[in-house]
């Protein structure tokens, strides 16, 4: 490999026992190498300083929970969801990677939130733009042309054009980038950092007995990664198991619940909405509703939301304790719309369980 040798790249890091976190909601979330990986970067780890509710902790001073929890909560229930599915519809024939897939598209959907959340992509900004008009902020003169050097802001912008605008740096920072000539091949090595061919689904007794080579010059570099080779996977994946630049698109493309928009376009300005690349074909469309449901709303991002601030503001665990309840009793079902002859979503009547 061509890439190997131009570049320090790793593996992930071992997990020698089931890791878990405790969640106040849901009790405890199971976490893989790849969600941990994706966890510790900068882009993910930023949304702790993001409060879920904006400034509503002034008047229910225990809302002081962040996007970070929220985050870790959808990938939680996307993937609870998902192996329930599964279970009861074989099938679907729903992979090992599609819940990977839909799970980090959980963890990683509010990644282009603002401060203070959804008072940044509302009141905020709103205001800014009659500063900008005025020229005049609170009574204080506002200089625009701070902005001139600055990209312009797409029309229609939302908080998850941002999202996908992160996912793409977070890549970068790992060394790694979506190639849309190459859908069905690992990520384009584009610099030091988690090895493609190793990025994907790791099971500890199935580890490959294959090793990369780090190329470096610098005997320090080699010394330390020498050391550590007992903690992380060193081994490069089966092409079915690495996460592909296909997978990557449909993980942005869950986020939006929506093919992607052309660059430069908004996601909710795109009037030109081509067909899902991620999952193309109706058998797993049903993929795209798990974390933002585009039919009846009720999805796992609200599933957790609901639960958490109503725990946090008000004291009160009842949404909670009927999640359970819910994803036990989800099931993929055909359906009729205004706008398609059949189609698939997610449903939890009984009458629909023994699909």
């Amino acid at each position: 490999r061509a890439d190997a040798h131009q570049y320090n790249v790793r593996g992930l890091r071992k997990d020698f026992v089931t890791p878990r976190t405790n969640c106040d909601v849901h009790r405890s979330i199971k976490l893989c190498p790849i969600t941990k990986l994706v966890m510790s970067t900068p882009q993910v780890q930023r949304l702790k300083g993001l409060k879920q509710l904006g400034t509503t902790d002034q008047t229910y001073m225990c809302a002081t929970h962040t996007r970070f929890e929220h985050s870790i909560g959808v990938a939680g229930l996307a993937e609870q969801l998902l192996e329930e599915i599964r279970e009861r519809q074989p099938k679907l024939n729903v992979t090992d990677k599609d819940i990977v897939c839909v799970k980090l598209a959980g963890l990683l959907h509010d990644l282009g939130h603002g401060p203070y959340s959804h008072v940044y992509d509302g009141s905020f900004r709103n205001q800014l733009s009659k500063a900008e008009r005025k020229g005049s902020w609170l009574g204080v003169d506002f200089d625009s042309t701070i902005y001139d050097n600055l990209p312009e802001v797409k029309k229609n912008w939302q908080h998850e054009d941002a999202s996908l605008e992160m996912i793409d740096c977070m890549l970068s920072g790992l060394g790694l980038a979506i190639d849309e000539s190459n859908l069905d091949k690992p990520l384009k090595q584009i610099g030091h950092g988690v090895d493609a061919l190793a990025f994907g689904i790791w099971d500890r007794s199935k580890e490959p007995e294959r090793h990369i080579a780090y190329d470096t010059d610098d005997d320090e570099s080699m010394s330390e990664a020498d050391d550590n080779d007992d903690e992380l996977y060193t081994g490069v994946l089966p092409p079915e198991l690495v996460l592909t630049s296909r997978d990557w698109i449909f993980i942005k493309e869950c986020v939006v619940a929506s093919p992607l928009p052309p660059k430069g376009v908004s996601h909710k300005g795109n009037n030109a909405r081509g067909q899902f690349v991620g999952r193309p074909g109706r058998l797993k469309e049903f993929l795209y509703d798990v974390v933002s449901n585009r039919h009846s709303g009720l999805d796992v991002d609200k599933m957790d939301y609901l639960a958490r601030d109503t725990l946090h503001a008000f004291g009160v665990n009842g949404i909670a304790d009927i999640i359970p309840k819910l994803l036990e009793k989800a099931c993929v079902a055909w359906g009729r719309s205004n706008d398609s002859d059949s189609e698939t979503s997610i449903e939890t009547e009984d009458d629909h369980s023994n699909m």
